[in-house]
C-alpha cells in the first residue's frame, strides 16, 4: 500500500478527477505537517502538492526529498506565460510561476506545454476533471448565439483592462451591427460595468458553464480552460488577443480586433468545417485517455531527482517568504508576550492571589 500526502485539501484533488483504488492511501491537508520533523514523513511513498507559491510546500518538498521519496506538483489548467510572469498574486511572492519546478514531476495540461516543461523536469500530461465535467457531447442550440466570456482573472494591470475593455467592445458592436444574438458571462464587475455603458447585454452567469453552453453556438473567450470545454463541444472558438506573450493554447479562430473577426465572421457564426476540423486538431493534444489517479501512480515508480539549476534561488525565496508571512508566527513567543502584557494587569494579579 502506497500512502501519498497530499498538501492542499482533498475537494481540491477531487475536483481535478481523483479516485480511490486499490493499492493507494491519501492523507490530505498535509501542509499543516510543514514543521514536523524529517522522521514523521517516513510512513509516505511520496508528496503532491498544487499551490506554487506556498512555501510550506517548498519545505515539504525539501523533506520528501531528503528520505529519496517522489515528490510531485500538479497543474489545475492550461498554462499561460503572461500569467506566470505578470500576475500580481504571484509576482508579490518575488516568484514566477513553475519557473523553476524543484519537485520531481510535474502534472501538466497540453501536450505542447508538456514539451516545454520537459526541458528542465519529467512531465505527465493530463486533463483535470473538472475542465469536462460533462463527456457527452452537448447538442449545438438552434439558434446562432454568441457568448462572449473571460477568464476569472482576464487582466493584470490598467493597460490590459483598457485594452481587453476595447476589444470586446469593438467585437459586440460588430456582432449587433449584423444582427447576431449575443450575451456576455462575466463575472468580473469592473469589466462588466464599463462595458455595460454602451452595451446593455444580459449577462448570463447563473449556471455552470457546460449547462450554459447548450444555449450558444460560438464562444469569444480571453485564453482560459473553458476554450478546451467548448471546443470539446463543438462549438466555433475564437480567442481574444489583446497581450504580446506567447500563447500555447490556440483555437479555430484568433481575435486581436473586430476588423479581423469581420472578414471571417460568416465562417464562424456558421461553424466553417476546415475551421473546426482544425480546431479538433488542437483539442486533440489536450485530450488524454488517464486521469489524475494513474498519473500519480506511475510518477511515484520513478526514482526522485534533484535538479540544481535555478533551485536553490527558489529555495531561498520560498523560506523568506515564510519568515515574512503574516500567518507565521512563533506560538511560544505570542503566549509569553500576552502573558506579560496581562501580568501587570490589576485583575490579572487578583487572580494570581486568589489561586495563591
Amino acid at each position: 500500500m502506497k500512502k501519498i500526502l497530499f498538501s492542499e485539501h482533498e475537494t481540491y484533488y477531487r475536483s481535478l478527477g481523483l479516485r480511490d483504488i486499490d493499492g493507494l492511501e491519501y492523507v490530505f491537508g498535509g501542509s499543516r505537517f510543514y514543521n514536523k520533523e524529517i522522521s514523521f514523513f517516513k510512513k509516505f511513498s511520496g508528496f503532491v502538492c498544487a499551490f506554487y507559491t506556498m512555501p510550506h510546500n517548498t519545505l515539504l518538498t525539501l523533506k520528501f526529498k531528503s528520505l529519496n521519496k517522489r515528490t510531485l506538483l500538479c497543474s489545475d489548467g492550461i498554462f499561460e506565460f503572461s500569467n506566470a510572469f505578470e500576475n500580481p498574486m504571484i509576482t508579490k511572492y518575488r516568484l514566477s510561476l513553475f519557473h523553476p519546478i524543484i519537485q520531481d514531476c510535474f502534472l501538466s495540461v497540453g501536450k505542447r506545454e508538456a514539451n516545454y516543461f520537459s526541458q528542465d523536469v519529467e512531465v505527465i500530461q493530463y486533463m483535470p476533471e473538472r475542465m469536462l465535467s460533462q463527456t457527452d457531447v452537448i447538442d449545438l442550440s438552434k439558434d446562432t448565439k454568441v457568448l462572449i466570456t473571460t477568464a476569472n482573472t482576464a487582466y493584470f494591470n490598467e493597460l490590459e483592462f483598457c485594452r481587453l475593455k476595447s476589444l470586446i467592445s469593438e467585437v459586440a458592436e460588430l456582432l449587433s451591427y449584423n444582427s447576431i444574438k449575443f450575451c456576455f458571462r462575466i463575472f468580473d464587475e469592473k469589466l462588466l460595468s464599463a462595458l455595460n455603458v454602451d452595451h446593455q447585454v444580459y449577462n448570463d452567469i447563473n449556471r455552470g458553464f457546460e449547462e450554459t453552453l447548450a444555449d450558444y453556438n460560438s464562444v469569444i473567450t480571453t485564453p482560459s480552460s473553458i476554450a478546451i470545454t467548448a471546443m470539446y463541444h463543438r462549438r466555433s472558438v475564437a480567442l481574444l488577443v489583446y497581450r504580446d506573450w506567447p500563447m500555447y493554447l490556440q483555437a479555430g479562430w484568433l481575435l486581436p480586433s473586430a476588423k479581423v473577426l469581420e472578414s471571417s465572421l460568416q465562417d464562424f457564426i456558421s461553424l466553417e468545417e476546415s475551421r473546426i476540423e482544425i480546431q479538433n486538431k488542437i483539442l486533440k493534444s489536450y485530450i488524454t485517455e488517464v486521469g489524475i489517479t494513474e498519473c500519480i501512480d506511475k510518477a511515484l515508480v520513478s526514482k526522485p531527482n534533484y535538479n540544481c539549476n535555478k533551485v536553490d534561488a527558489h529555495i531561498d525565496i520560498s523560506m523568506m517568504n515564510m519568515l515574512e508571512s503574516k500567518f507565521n508566527f512563533n506560538v511560544e513567543w505570542y503566549v509569553r508576550k500576552l502573558y506579560l502584557k496581562f501580568k501587570s494587569n490589576k485583575v490579572f494579579k487578583d487572580i494570581r492571589k486568589w489561586i495563591k
